[in-house]
């Protein structure tokens, strides 16, 4: 899972603006990450961090939740659910399975699980009346995947929205 681009920061403050085409930018105390661009309608995405790296993020099936991670037209990682009607994500990154869980409970929290069931990060919404999210960082995640797992938990987000 590491290979360079980890983030160390406890706190990620993930700010969005924009509409049909979303800006979000990657804070921490020390100063910006990245920004990830989303065109909604195309669940597609791209990722510009501030250390050069140029990642990609998009939906592979129309039908199916089925997600990729790219860098250059390489694949870094997919994610899809165990099960047909599922909310969480079975991750390979780097060769490594990991999930993304929702947390039990009335939260809209959701976390990074490593191939232990151990938490790695904690994704929550900024607020009720702001866009964007809160990510806590429990252990060294590679920024990459950070961004990969930011997107799929706000697709998420956007459906729970949108069925409601």
């Amino acid at each position: 899972m590491a290979n360079g681009n980890e983030t160390r920061a406890d706190l990620i403050e993930v700010t969005v603006s924009g509409g049909f085409k979303t800006r979000h930018v990657f804070n921490t105390t020390g100063g910006i990450l990245g920004v990830l661009e989303l065109r909604g309608a195309k669940n597609e995405g791209y990722f510009q961090g501030v250390d050069g790296a140029e990642i990609q993020f998009k939906k592979t099936s129309f039908w199916k939740s089925h997600y990729l991670l790219e860098e250059g037209g390489a694949e870094l990682g997919s994610a899809k659910p165990p099960r047909a009607i599922s909310r969480s994500f079975d991750l390979i990154y780097g060769g490594e399975g990991l999930a993304v869980a929702p947390v039990k409970g009335i939260s809209r929290s959701w976390r990074l699980l490593d191939s232990r069931g151990d938490p790695i990060c904690e994704i929550k919404p900024r607020g009720a009346f702001k866009r964007g999210a809160l990510i806590r960082i429990l252990s060294q995640v590679d920024v990459k995947l950070l961004v990969f797992v930011y997107c799929l938990v706000t697709r998420r987000w956007q459906e729970e929205s949108s069925a409601a």
